[in-house]
């Protein structure tokens, strides 16, 4: 990436962790959940990373839906 201005801002204790539990939960770094919320909110969402972000979700339901049966069978 190029270089970008750096930007900083306190939140709650309870946001934070919601922010490390999304980005653990995706595999992604905190960053990248504060910048695409940031995005959001400004109106610049890049819709190829929207549709890659589905995609991608869309692969983790099929990889659980796979397991689940198989525990299930």
């Amino acid at each position: 990436m190029a270089e970008s201005p750096m930007v900083g801002a306190r939140v709650p204790q309870d946001w934070q962790q919601q922010i490390s539990a999304l980005a653990a939960a995706a595999g992604r770094k905190e960053a990248e959940i504060v910048r695409e919320a940031l995005a959001q909110y400004l109106g610049k969402t890049d819709p190829k990373a929207v549709k890659g972000a589905i995609a991608d979700l869309q692969e983790r339901v099929i990889n659980l839906e796979r397991k689940l049966g198989r525990l299930a069978g």
